[in-house]
């Protein structure tokens, strides 16, 4: 059996995003157990979240349209820094900088939410920013996220 760093250090080699073995840090692998609709706001969704085995479920807000009750996902937990790749204002050519926001608990439109529930370009293993990610049945709630756990 592979022990899980030399499997991280895999996936990584072969993920094209990733300089630091820091940057999907505080991303784990999430079982959303229920979808509400939010009642302030008509494209948002209350998702209760489990991220740890035997810990009660967190609540994540979420506007993806292909959230459902099921999946299991990438959740970007609260302190984790994500990376995006955004237009340098001070440049009209269109050159690109490394922007990093920190995952705060924070209120959406009057509910918590604690945690992100990512797209693939969201934690850079994709492109693909039209929803979320869902990752395999057989992911393991509550362990760090491996693009190898990722289904395409």
């Amino acid at each position: 059996q592979q022990n899980p760093s030399a499997k991280f250090m895999l996936a990584r080699s072969m993920t094209r995003w990733f300089g630091t073995s820091t940057r999907l840090q505080g991303v784990v692998v999430g079982h959303i157990v229920k979808v509400t609709s939010h009642p302030q706001a008509e494209r948002l969704n209350i998702c209760d979240v489990a991220i740890a085995v035997g810990a009660d479920p967190v609540q994540i807000i979420c506007g993806a349209p292909n959230v459902r009750e099921g999946m299991k996902v990438p959740v970007a937990t609260v302190g984790t820094k994500l990376t995006f790749r955004v237009p340098n204002p001070e440049d009209a050519g269109g050159a690109l900088v490394d922007k990093v926001v920190k995952i705060k608990r924070s209120k959406l439109r009057g509910e918590v939410s604690n945690g992100m529930i990512c797209s693939e370009e969201e934690i850079g293993v994709g492109d693909d920013s039209s929803g979320i990610m869902e990752l395999s049945s057989a992911s393991i709630v509550g362990t760090p996220f491996l693009p190898s756990t990722w289904q395409s």
